[in-house]
């Protein structure tokens, strides 16, 4: 038995410098989401734990919002890659690892201010013609002191 073969036109390399650029987005600079997001943008998120609804999000002003709006509520937020991304057709996967410190901002009965968190995570991101036009997103806490 044969799978049908995926083709599509990302590269992995295409997929690793645009997850750098969300990395960015991330830790850095929310504004980066007008360089990367397309104008019309899907946001995929579980409903457990979610901490904005993801049909608020349809374009790169919506996408800077929810990442300024979510990063601060946190001190030393910061993401970095586990692993890939994984490339398939116009997909990029990637698992993450994010650290903070809890500033009680979230609702979440661990967000105790003051308290080191770990979150693990994977994103999904659709890559069309150098622009990320979805995105399938899933985090947990995994550890906090």
């Amino acid at each position: 038995m044969s799978l049908p073969a995926v083709y599509g036109t990302l590269t992995r390399q295409a997929a690793a410098d645009m997850w750098e650029r969300w990395l960015v987005m991330w830790n850095e600079d929310p504004e980066v989401a007008h360089e990367i997001i397309a104008d019309e943008y899907r946001v995929h998120l579980p409903t457990a734990g979610a901490t904005i609804d993801p049909a608020q999000i349809r374009d790169a002003a919506g996408m800077a919002d929810w990442v300024r709006g979510f990063t601060g509520k946190f001190g030393d937020l910061t993401y970095y890659t586990d692993f890939g991304p994984m490339v398939d057709g116009d997909l990029a996967t990637v698992r993450w690892i994010g650290t903070a410190v809890c500033q009680g901002k979230t609702g979440w009965p661990t967000d105790v201010p003051g308290t080191p968190i770990t979150f693990v995570g994977v994103d999904i991101l659709r890559i069309i013609e150098g622009k990320i036009v979805e995105c399938w997103t899933q985090g947990a806490v995994t550890a906090s002191s």
